[in-house]
């Protein structure tokens, strides 16, 4: 039995073509039945294996490259996630992780980075609200939940949760800002002022910038009601030191500058008055010295009497005219008779023995011996004592 070369069917001895494929057929291929059964035996075991093999890394191959390309979506996905949430678009970077933990469930790290954003968020909202309780004055309030924010963010030390601090540092100046403006009312010190000053000097907000000019304003108009008292009462020390205390807040302030320089000029004037009083004081003073000295007394009046018994009195009224006590008067005197011949040259005690200013003393003295009449009597001197 004969088959054809090509097809492998059977053919009829003596056929130049096959009937089943048209194939010519050759005298030398045609061949024998068993030696063609001995041909295709041993491609068939040899050739599946090898189809499955190719089929099966085909499949691997598909799948591992899958999966590498979804490898590298997710981290990539991680990667711009982190970078927006570093730069503050949290809700955009929460979306790309969701997807991420979607696609890889198993990795705990996008879990960790999701809960992370999430917590980021909550925060945010919580400072939000905190901005809405400083536009409602309420402070304190403000300040407890702003607390609490700032110690979470301290706890979890990170760099993602430190990307909150600016607005944490921000709401916490508006809170110091508005705080110091309410206190405003009831502050009378300039070193009070200068405290709250100095809190505000490092806050960067248009909101300190306006308190810190109230808070100027005020330690100007304190300064200058301190020093206008001052000046009243001629503490011109006293008032160039309220002036300088607030200028050394308030810089080169012309209204201050201005007053200071007044309060220069009137202390100028009442010095020079001051030290004409002074001058004419001690004028007067040497003068009053002078006069107590030498001319303390005047006489107010003096005579001599003759009694009924035949002998002459000599009573005399003295005036202190000093500026001071004087004490231990002792007046002289001459009794002339009535061609004016001094018959008689004496003296006697003043009484009261102390005088004051305008004070009035007396002297009296009797005389036995005296003859004749019409004496007269004239102080020729006054000593006295100076206090």
């Amino acid at each position: 039995m004969l088959f054809c070369p090509h097809c492998g069917s059977e053919v009829n001895e003596g056929s130049r073509y096959c009937s089943q494929c048209g194939q010519q057929l050759e005298g030398d291929l045609k061949k024998p039945i068993h030696k063609s059964e001995d041909r295709k035996k041993p491609w068939l075991p040899v050739l599946l294996p090898v189809l499955v093999a190719l089929l099966t890394s085909a499949v691997l191959f598909f799948v591992y490259t899958h999966e590498q390309g979804v490898n590298e979506e997710v981290l990539k996905s991680k990667q711009e996630a982190e970078e927006l949430a570093l730069s503050g678009h949290y809700a955009d970077a929460e979306t790309m992780l969701e997807k991420a933990a979607e696609q890889r469930p198993n990795i705990e790290a996008f879990q960790e980075d999701l809960d992370s954003v999430r917590s980021v968020l909550t925060l945010q909202e919580d400072m939000s609200q905190v901005e809405t309780m400083i536009e409602d004055q309420k402070l304190s309030k403000a300040e407890e939940s702003l607390s609490e924010i700032q110690k979470v963010i301290q706890e979890k030390d990170s760099q993602l949760f430190s990307t909150l601090i600016p607005e944490m540092n921000n709401l916490d100046s508006r809170i110091t800002v508005m705080t110091i403006n309410k206190e405003l009312s009831r502050m009378t010190d300039i070193d009070e002022l200068a405290v709250k000053l100095n809190e505000l000097s490092g806050l960067n907000l248009k909101e300190a910038s306006q308190v810190r000019e109230k808070i100027t304003e005020k330690m100007i108009s304190l300064s200058t009601k301190q020093a206008e008292k001052a000046l009243n009462e001629k503490q011109y020390s006293e008032a160039i030191s309220s002036v300088d205390q607030a200028l050394q807040y308030a810089g080169n302030n012309q209204k201050l500058l201005q007053l200071k320089e007044r309060i220069k000029q009137e202390k100028t004037a009442f010095e020079e008055k001051q030290q004409e009083r002074l001058e004419q004081a001690m004028q007067q003073a040497a003068k009053d010295e002078l006069k107590n000295q030498t001319d303390a007394l005047e006489v107010v009046e003096v005579s001599i009497k003759k009694d009924e018994f035949g002998d002459f009195s000599v009573q005399g009224k003295v005036k202190s005219v000093a500026t001071q006590i004087i004490s231990t008067v002792t007046a002289t005197y001459e009794i002339k008779n009535s061609e004016g011949k001094v018959v008689k040259k004496d003296s006697a005690k003043v009484y009261p023995v102390y005088l004051n200013p305008e004070d009035e003393g007396t002297f009296d003295k009797v005389y036995y011996k005296l003859k004749g009449k019409n004496y007269k009597v004239e102080v020729t001197e006054m000593e006295w004592l100076v206090e």
